[in-house]
């Protein structure tokens, strides 16, 4: 229990003279009063007891003829009376309890996690227009709004989730990676079609009765699944038709063409290594530059870098420091060599590929070549690949009940 009294109450450090401590700590211990870290020196001993115990300790004193004279304190109390005049002391750590209090009623960071295709700066401008932004009163944010918003605006995106944290905006998404759904199909009754011309190189169907093999040639708008299932009976044959969602992992092989022209000649920016940094401060949308330079650019390009203060992870304030850099360039113009052309070429061809790979394409061959025809560089060839080319779709055909076809 003592050890619970030292962690939560006001205590001091005494320095205890007496010709007999044994007698005093005996006495002491009789009528419960602790002394915990104690430390014999030749005149007695050293330790920390309680403000309301060392006021207990007159008479033990007197009996045991001991003195008892306090080195240290500890404990709020203590420093609450210490600066019981000073009342700005008190006015601050009110104001900044206020100041605190009417922060985290406002959104003050608005993040996104999961996004690839579409980056935060954008969807940020996006969410602007619904008057959604950094800044705002958290009770006027309307989650579910936001979600059906992101889904309605980015046919890609296909799961949303808008959370409060602190006073932290997250929007959670999940983008398309599989067929594109097709506006206005009924999800319990659709087809598989095609998006583009190819060959079937793989199929595998969960739901619906599909309509091409692999090695089948199909066209744009062909059902490969269709969501009309067969009922058959013990002899096998069609007794009636149902209606179903088809669900089906497909794959066309198809040919994509490529092009890409480089001409001799493109401009650069050649930095010429003068530059002017400025600090910032910012409050809300407000930003100050505080510095001071006698050079001014024609031309630079700014860099910036700045940080939202926050004092947890959840828990951001309207307050963000950094700094902003204005570097100098002059535009230049250079000739490609043949094999700096090659080189840009064959960069903006990877990153090609890197998307189509990003978005389940398959690349299978190419036969891209560079050509130089007198006046640029061209890139072209056709590529080879594996596509996810197809999306779902309303039902186009009727079931059979019994042996009637109806609409």
């Amino acid at each position: 229990m003592w050890r619970q009294q030292k962690c939560v109450s006001t205590y001091v450090t005494v320095i205890v003279k007496s010709e007999s401590a044994e007698r005093f700590l005996n006495m002491c211990r009789h009528k419960n009063i602790i002394f915990w870290e104690i430390k014999s020196n030749d005149d007695g001993f050293t330790g920390n007891i309680t403000r309301a115990d060392f006021l207990c300790l007159k008479d033990i004193c007197k009996k045991t003829k001991t003195t008892v004279r306090i080195s240290k304190r500890h404990g709020v109390r203590f420093l609450l009376f210490k600066y019981r005049k000073h009342y700005s002391f008190l006015i601050g750590i009110a104001a900044a309890c206020l100041v605190l209090y009417f922060c985290g009623l406002y959104i003050w960071d608005v993040s996104f996690t999961g996004n690839y295709k579409y980056t935060s700066s954008s969807l940020i401008k996006y969410l602007a227009t619904l008057q959604v932004h950094s800044g705002m009163k958290i009770k006027e944010v309307d989650c579910d709004g936001i979600e059906a918003s992101l889904r309605n605006e980015y046919s890609d995106i296909t799961w949303v989730s808008a959370e409060i944290s602190g006073t932290r905006l997250i929007v959670h998404i999940k983008e398309n990676d599989g067929a594109k759904e097709t506006e206005g199909f009924a999800s319990e009754q659709r087809d598989i079609v095609a998006e583009k011309d190819g060959i079937v190189s793989s199929i595998v169907t969960r739901t619906g009765t599909p309509k091409v093999k692999k090695g089948d040639s199909v066209t744009a708008g062909q059902i490969l699944v269709s969501g009309i299932v067969d009922v058959r009976n013990d002899s096998g044959e069609v007794i009636n038709q149902k209606y179903t969602s088809a669900d089906a992992d497909i794959m066309i092989r198809m040919e994509i063409p490529y092009e890409e022209t480089l001409g001799y000649e493109y401009e650069y920016k050649h930095y010429t290594g003068r530059k002017i940094t400025k600090w910032i401060f910012g409050v809300a949308d407000n930003d100050i530059e505080v510095g001071f330079s006698f050079m001014k650019f024609n031309q630079a390009d700014t860099v910036t870098d700045s940080s939202v203060l926050k004092l947890t992870d959840s828990f951001y304030l309207p307050l963000r420091k950094g700094k902003k850099e204005y570097l100098e360039y002059e535009m230049r113009s250079q000739i490609y060599t043949e094999e700096e052309a090659n080189q840009v070429l064959v960069s903006k061809f990877n990153r090609y590929l890197l998307d189509l790979i990003e978005n389940k394409v398959q690349i299978i061959d190419n036969s891209v070549k560079i050509n130089n025809n007198g006046s640029e560089y061209k890139m072209s060839g056709v590529i080879v690949a594996d596509v996810p080319a197809y999306a779902y779709a309303d039902i186009t055909m009727t079931v059979i009940e019994g042996n009637e076809e109806t609409e």
